[in-house]
């Protein structure tokens, strides 16, 4: 599930119900701090059931989607009855088609491995991602200029002037970047459709073995790792790129060239011939 914002007493969080195996997790952050609550299937099913004794037969999928849905909305009541540095008590009450249902959450301030684990980890994630999104990216322009490239060697006309490129760079274009902050806060560019998307994306892969520690410091140097077999890479690509460059920019010889130039051969070739027949008959 996605990061969900919800306000506690006017302070912002992000939420997500997080599921490994059989057991469920309740996450809430606010980029600085974060609150965790670990349940297994029968950790679950009791609060479940304490918190509903009037109810019966409770899927613990069916009140997870429940829970997800109706946290933070204006149609439920939550209620912060704790917060501390180290704790975190609320109760969330909502109908469910006319059935009145609670849940009542334990969060505990969670350890720094868990921080990592459920937040700063997937940032390095979304990182890669957008590194090898920029990678393919490179890819494509260069595609397109060999293919512009190869219009022009055949004397194409461009009729709109202003529509003219020069050859991309990525070198030069490092050089020149610039880019100016979208004044976003932290917990608005994490709850984004774009990130999500870059995460959904860094989820997918497969986890790289060099990070299979779980470590803050393996997965920096993994990432800087990363980095510097892009950098060659990039270099590599920079001097085809060039190649390629100086060798669609030789002059195309026209078809009137072509059969001057052979013509003019074939004379050089005749005066030689006959040159030679002179020189043996003496």
């Amino acid at each position: 599930m996605d990061w969900k914002e919800v306000k506690l007493n006017d302070e912002r969080f992000l939420y997500k119900c997080h599921k490994k195996g059989e057991n469920t997790s309740f996450i809430m952050h606010n980029t600085i701090v974060m609150y965790i609550e670990e349940l297994t299937k029968e950790e679950f099913q009791k609060k479940a059931t304490e918190c509903n004794p009037d109810i019966e037969d409770l899927e613990e999928d069916d009140l997870i989607e429940e829970l997800w849905n109706n946290f933070g909305r204006t149609t439920s009541n939550l209620e912060v009855e704790e917060k501390t540095e180290d704790c975190l008590k609320m109760k969330l009450s909502w109908d469910s088609d006319g059935i009145p249902l609670i849940w009542k959450f334990q969060f505990r301030r969670a350890t720094a491995d868990e921080f990592h684990e459920h937040l700063t980890s997937k940032l390095f994630n979304v990182i890669d991602v957008m590194l090898s999104g920029q990678q393919q990216l490179f890819k494509i322009i260069r595609d397109k200029d060999i293919e512009l490239g190869e219009y022009k060697g055949v004397n194409v006309k461009i009729t709109r002037p202003h529509l003219i490129t020069k050859w991309f760079e990525p070198a030069k274009y490092f050089e020149t970047f610039q880019v100016e902050s979208s004044g976003k806060s932290g917990l608005d560019t994490i709850s984004c459709d774009e990130m999500k998307t870059y995460m959904k994306a860094a989820e997918s892969l497969k986890e790289d073995k060099s990070t299979s520690n779980g470590g803050a410091y393996s997965l920096a140097t993994s990432s800087m790792v990363r980095q510097s077999k892009f950098k060659r890479k990039q270099k590599l690509q920079e001097e085809r790129m060039a190649l390629q460059k100086a060798c669609l920019e030789k002059p195309v010889l026209s078809q009137a060239t072509k059969r001057k130039i052979t013509s003019e051969q074939s004379k050089r070739a005749l005066k030689k011939a006959a040159l030679t027949k002179k020189l043996q008959g003496l």
